[in-house]
C-alpha cells in the first residue's frame, strides 16, 4: 500500500485486544520513522462489547483524531461483527479476518470488491496462549498487507508489550498466522 496516509480500524470486542494491538502498530509505525495515531471507541464497557480501535499511518504528521468513516483496511477479530458494522461496504481495500473456516470467511464477507485475509486466529492464539485472545495472531495476518511496519519491529514490540514469557507465546502467535494467512478468492 503506497498511498500518503493508511487508515485501519480495528473491530473486536471487550477483552480480545483490538486497542493493544492498535497501539503495538501505531508504535511500530513511530518506530520506522512514520507518523502515527492510535486511539480507541467503546460502546458499554463490558467485556464482549463492540470495540473499534483507529489507526492512522502517514509519512506526514496525523492530526485529525475521528472515527475512521471508510478505511483501507479492516481488521476483523469476531465475524459476527461484519453484519453489526457492515464492514463489506465500508472498506476500502482489505479484509483481515478471523474466521474458522475460509468457507465461513466467504460466507462472512458476502461481496466485498476489494480482498481477504483470512486466518483461523481462534486456533493459533489457543494453541499459543491457551486462550482465544487474537490480538497478536490478527497482527501477524495484518502484516501480510501492511508494508509500512515490518515484522520484526512488531515482534520486538509485543515482546515488551507482553513481557519475556508471555511475549514469546505472543510472538508464536504472530508468526504462525503471519505464515498461514491466506488471500481468499471471492
Amino acid at each position: 500500500m503506497g498511498d500518503s496516509m493508511i487508515e485501519i480500524t480495528f473491530f473486536g470486542r471487550g477483552g480480545q485486544g483490538a486497542v493493544t494491538a492498535a497501539q503495538i502498530i501505531a508504535q511500530a509505525a513511530i518506530r520506522r520513522g512514520l507518523f502515527a495515531s492510535a486511539f480507541p471507541e467503546y460502546g458499554a464497557e463490558r467485556r464482549g462489547a463492540p470495540v473499534r480501535a483507529y489507526v492512522k499511518l502517514s509519512r506526514e504528521l496525523v492530526l485529525a483524531r475521528e472515527p475512521i468513516e471508510k478505511p483501507d483496511i479492516s481488521v476483523v477479530f469476531d465475524t459476527r461483527l461484519l453484519s453489526v458494522f457492515n464492514i463489506p461496504a465500508i472498506t476500502k481495500s482489505y479484509i483481515v479476518l478471523n474466521a474458522l473456516s475460509i468457507d465461513d470467511a466467504k460466507q462472512s464477507v458476502g461481496k466485498f470488491s476489494g480482498k481477504v485475509i483470512y486466518v483461523n486466529a481462534y486456533e493459533i492464539s489457543t494453541k499459543h496462549l491457551g486462550k482465544p485472545i487474537v490480538n497478536t495472531t490478527m497482527l501477524g495476518a495484518l502484516l501480510k498487507v501492511l508494508d509500512l511496519v515490518d515484522v520484526d519491529t512488531v515482534k520486538d514490540l509485543v515482546l515488551e508489550t507482553f513481557g519475556k514469557r508471555l511475549g514469546k507465546s505472543n510472538v508464536e502467535a504472530l508468526e504462525e498466522a503471519y505464515k498461514v494467512a491466506e488471500v481468499v478468492v471471492l
